[in-house]
């Protein structure tokens, strides 16, 4: 089991986040009695910093089984070049396929924003950078974003619960 701060919602969890035919191929399968073991890869469409792989650890653990799968990642933070495999993981499909919408979501959104931090900390040319975007979003991803500018390289976040996740004092 991962250990992780990184809260799974049992909405995720029951698939009410997933694009629909994901779950129309699930019943598919499970109709007929289908489940083949896959590898599903994961790839940015452009240089980055990859970020949100602790989240998507968390919900893995949550839904693979103990044995017969496989998971391999890039480290969070690290750089990222176009078309490099960033996460790969081999398991039967209907114990992940539900999630291939959440994942992709997580990874680009996170992997995004710490990307922009970056490119912020690059330009303040040895400036300390403190993330402050939770007055400009949806309370429900300004942790996420916090925590993801913090993997870019900011030396801190403004909120708590941000701050948390990336193991940082807030401030502002």
């Amino acid at each position: 089991m991962v250990n992780t701060p990184f809260d799974i919602r049992p909405s995720i969890l029951v698939g009410d986040t997933a694009d629909v035919y994901l779950q129309r191929t699930l019943t598919i399968l499970r109709n007929e009695s289908i489940n083949p073991t896959v590898t599903m890869e994961f790839f940015p469409r452009s240089d980055g910093v990859f970020c949100g792989i602790r989240e998507v650890r968390a919900l893995l653990a949550k839904v693979l089984p103990e044995t017969g799968s496989e998971v391999w990642a890039l480290e969070e933070g690290q750089v990222l070049e176009t078309g490099e495999v960033a996460l790969r993981i081999k398991a039967p499909y209907s114990s992940f396929g539900l999630y291939e919408t959440t994942i992709c979501g997580v990874l680009a959104s996170c992997t995004g924003w710490a990307t922009a931090a970056r490119e912020c900390v690059e330009a303040a040319q040895g400036v300390p950078v403190v993330a402050s975007a939770a007055r400009h979003v949806h309370p429900n991803v300004s942790a996420n974003i916090d925590y993801s500018a913090v993997i870019g390289g900011c030396a801190s976040c403004s909120t708590v619960m941000g701050a948390r996740l990336a193991g940082v004092t807030p401030s502002g």
